[in-house]
């Protein structure tokens, strides 16, 4: 894994059950905080190319593998605790190394899709075939070569996208074949796990979260935010739809893009009237659509 790439160790685990764990630190502080010189055979201290401390590796004397703790993504509130416990923790042997802040991270979300895979961190029993139906993703590349043309926007230039509630990734196909890697995100573990499985979603880009925590995790940061059958948007989940949508202006940089597809016009509509304080969108309808999958789509530009 890149972890153990970036490091150059082996047999490693982090403390917390899951990445939204790392936001909050809870387990990391408590562990820390229990760890003695004696139980220590060597620790590595680790800074990203700023030299700000972002992590410690410690090796266990008993188990004989390795610890990281890190407070990367973690709640400024708690990153002064984690120095703190960091400078008392000692070993045998001391080392540090510096690594890019973007690999670590990207090694951090790997762990724990491997994890998922492992059933470490997933129970679910996955015996269903997969459902990728090809006519969809052409349709979607088509909606898609549409969308980058009319706003200009060149994949080849790097851009930073998002894909919330990518389930087992059956939209992702098509970003992935356009040259698109998004960071894909869903609440749902098994979903996430069907799409590692599959090989359909990138184990280093892939998160199980909570949509409505968005700015929790991430600053403005993204050019393009997808969802591909947002919803469903009916009257009664309309609630748990709008936290997910009012957060995704917080995580885009400005003049930020969406490209969100329903199932329905009436659901496009609300999505409009979620969004109209603050994008500048438009209503379509996907012809080429199978009657269901994407058939009405809203784009929108982050205004003011």
């Amino acid at each position: 894994m890149e972890l153990s790439d970036l490091l150059a160790i082996d047999d490693l685990m982090l403390v917390e059950e899951s990445y939204a764990g790392q936001r909050w630190i809870g387990r990391t502080l408590e562990y820390m905080g229990k760890v003695k010189e004696e139980d220590v055979l060597e620790a590595v201290r680790i800074y990203d190319e700023g030299n700000e401390l972002i992590g410690i590796a410690v090796r266990d004397r008993d188990l004989d593998f390795w610890i990281i703790f890190t407070d990367l993504i973690a709640d400024r509130t708690k990153k002064e605790e984690f120095r703190l416990l960091a400078r008392r923790i000692k070993g045998a042997k001391e080392g540090e190394v510096e690594v890019r802040r973007d690999h670590f991270h990207e090694g951090v979300i790997e762990f724990y899709s491997v994890g998922l895979v492992n059933r470490l961190f997933c129970e679910c029993d996955l015996k269903e075939e997969s459902f990728y139906p090809r006519s969809r993703i052409d349709v979607l590349k088509k909606v898609l070569s549409e969308f980058l043309r009319e706003n200009r926007i060149d994949v080849e230039e790097g851009i930073k996208t998002l894909e919330i509630g990518c389930g087992n990734g059956g939209a992702t196909r098509a970003l992935h074949e356009l040259g698109i890697s998004p960071l894909t995100i869903d609440i749902n573990r098994c979903e996430i796990c069907k799409g590692l499985e599959e090989g359909v979603l990138d184990p280093k880009k892939s998160i199980v979260l909570d949509c409505s925590l968005l700015s929790s995790f991430f600053g403005k940061e993204f050019d393009v935010v997808f969802g591909f059958m947002v919803g469903k948007l009916t009257p009664f989940e309309r609630f748990n739809w709008e936290k997910v949508l009012r957060e995704v202006y917080k995580i885009l940089k400005s003049k930020g893009k969406v490209l969100f597809t329903v199932s329905s016009e009436e659901e496009a509509g609300i999505v409009y009237e979620i969004l109209k304080d603050t994008f500048a969108g438009e209503i379509k309808e996907n012809k080429d659509s199978d009657g269901y999958f994407d058939k009405w789509l809203y784009v929108g530009e982050l205004s003011g």
